[in-house]
């Protein structure tokens, strides 16, 4: 069994018209996002505050080269105590098409057993799509998590259509489940 957790990058600025889509950072409530999905994950699935851990923890994480995933990815890196070096950039996940994506996942290192993938729309959400057995996703909004159980002993195994969804997390559903810890991590009503 291989786990993989997809996530969309955290929301970017647009506050530099100039600037080149491969370098928009991060808003505020990118940030935030970031923060609070990565809080999520690691004290829900991954032993976080003592209590037990349901999933392994990641051995690595593999970010696009956009600065928007980067800084998402590194929230996240951040939240789980992982090194630096567990990081990994891969250029071919810059807004990759879901076939693209797959080929990266098959070809990850078979030592690891789960691994996070930080990219971007609209083909990650494809890739959730197509990769899953039975599950749909409506919908994949910034900083959106899905984990994946893959029913395969080796990465390059991996196919269409044989995942399984363990979680499928959003932060405007944090948000209003738990505002107390998830305050401003969504859009606001009528913004995108």
């Amino acid at each position: 069994m291989k786990y993989l957790t997809v996530i969309r990058h955290a929301k970017s600025s647009w506050d530099h018209p100039g600037l080149a889509d491969h370098d928009r950072p991060l808003n505020d409530r990118g940030h935030k996002a970031a923060l609070g999905v990565g809080k999520f994950l690691h004290s829900t699935y991954f032993g976080a505050i003592e209590t037990p851990a349901l999933l392994p923890k990641p051995d690595r994480m593999i970010s696009s080269t956009a600065a928007r995933a980067i800084a998402t990815a590194q929230h996240l890196r951040e939240e789980f105590n992982l090194a630096t070096e567990q990081l990994l950039l891969e250029s071919r996940l810059y807004l990759a098409s879901s076939q693209q994506i797959l080929d990266v996942v098959q070809g990850f290192d078979e030592s690891w057993n789960h691994a996070f993938i930080f990219g971007h729309n609209p083909g990650l959400h494809e890739f959730a799509e197509r990769i899953l057995a039975r599950a749909h996703v409506t919908k994949m909004p910034t900083c959106t998590a899905i984990i994946l159980a893959l029913p395969v002993a080796y990465w390059a195994l991996t196919e269409w259509g044989e995942a399984q969804m363990i979680g499928y997390i959003m932060p405007k559903t944090l948000e209003r489940r738990f505002p107390e810890l998830y305050a401003g991590i969504s859009r606001v009503d009528g913004e995108e």
